[in-house]
Formats: C-alpha cells, sequence, structure tokens
C-alpha cells in the first residue's frame, strides 16, 4: 500500500509540474539581439523597494536578530556572484562582466520580494515544499539607452537547499538559468 501511494505521489507531482507556468516569462520586447551576439552586459542589483517575506528589510532583520542583521549583505554578494557564474556558464553568447564601461548592455534585476522558505518542511516534505522564492522584474537596456528593449517577469523562481544562504544563492542560480534558457530560445 506504501508503494502504491508513493507511487500516485510522484506521478501527481510530476503531472503538476507539467502544468505549472514558468517561474520567468518575457513580458515585453525580444532578447533576440542577444542570442546571436557575443556581448558584454552589466548586472546591476536593485533592492530599493525589496521585501523580505513581505516584510520592510530592515524591520525583518531586525526580528530575525544580529546575526541575520550581520551577514545580510555578504549573503547577498555571494548570490549575486552565484548568478554572475552561473550565467557565464550557461551561455557562449552573452557573458556577464564586473566592468560597466566595457559592457554593451545592462541588465537591471528588480528584486521586490524574497521569501526564505523553510529548511524543515523541506527535509520533512521535499518534493519543492520548503523552497526560497523570488519575484522580480530584469529590464534590458542598450548602452547608454533609457528604455528597455525587454522585460521579464520574476515570479517565483525558487532554490533548495539546508540554511538560508544557500537557498538564496540557489535561487539566483536557478534565476541564472532560466534568463539564459530565455535569451537561448529568442525569435
Amino acid at each position: 500500500m506504501k508503494r502504491v501511494v508513493l507511487l500516485l505521489s510522484f506521478v501527481v507531482c510530476c503531472v503538476m509540474s507539467l502544468f505549472a507556468k514558468s517561474d520567468v516569462t518575457l513580458k515585453s520586447g525580444s532578447l533576440s539581439k542577444l542570442k546571436t551576439s557575443k556581448a558584454k552586459v552589466y548586472v546591476v542589483w536593485d533592492y530599493s523597494h525589496a521585501t523580505l517575506e513581505g516584510q520592510d528589510v530592515k524591520t525583518f532583520l531586525k526580528e530575525k536578530g544580529k546575526e541575520w542583521e550581520r551577514d545580510y549583505k555578504a549573503e547577498l554578494e555571494r548570490a549575486e556572484a552565484n548568478f554572475m557564474e552561473r550565467f557565464n556558464d550557461k551561455t557562449k553568447s552573452v557573458t556577464i562582466t564586473d566592468k560597466k564601461s566595457e559592457a554593451d548592455y545592462t541588465i537591471v534585476i528588480e528584486v521586490k520580494d524574497f521569501h526564505y522558505g523553510s529548511t524543515g518542511v523541506s527535509v520533512m516534505i521535499g518534493f519543492g515544499a520548503g523552497d526560497a522564492h523570488m519575484s522580480g522584474l530584469i529590464n534590458f537596456y542598450e548602452k547608454n539607452v533609457k528604455q528597455p528593449f525587454a522585460v521579464i517577469d520574476v515570479d517565483g523562481v525558487a532554490g533548495a537547499g539546508f540554511g538560508n544562504e544557500k537557498r538564496r544563492i540557489e535561487t539566483y542560480r536557478e534565476l541564472a538559468e532560466q534568463v539564459v534558457k530565455l535569451i537561448k530560445k529568442a525569435k
């Protein structure tokens, strides 16, 4: 009986994932100019309107304690570096540079909300339960142009792992992979 229940649970999860909407979708414009170019892009992370689990960042961190407040900036830096590394690993056309002066394009990633998820739920249930999730917008700009040529909606990109920092890093890593897939599929 246990095997039947486990098999049915697995089948239900597989079917649900087939019908799930994509976490990263092209909202407007086209990424085709990035698909075939060997351009360099510079990434700007915008946390100016970000929340953590629906709360103001400072309020959330203060509630969590001094350790969270102390480690938050370093956590963001590691996650952003991981995004850059994964993006560059997954694409042969566009590469991210850390020098704005040599970039042909700028990507502005506006993080709206980040939910850390739960390690306990992740361990007990699995199948993506307890994962971290991020939502936001990604705007693509040509050098010296103020209007984006493409906008991507980020809605619930997930990241798993044991520990809050690991889940954030995995979320940024997954975001990089999904953005690269959109660039590769561009028409």
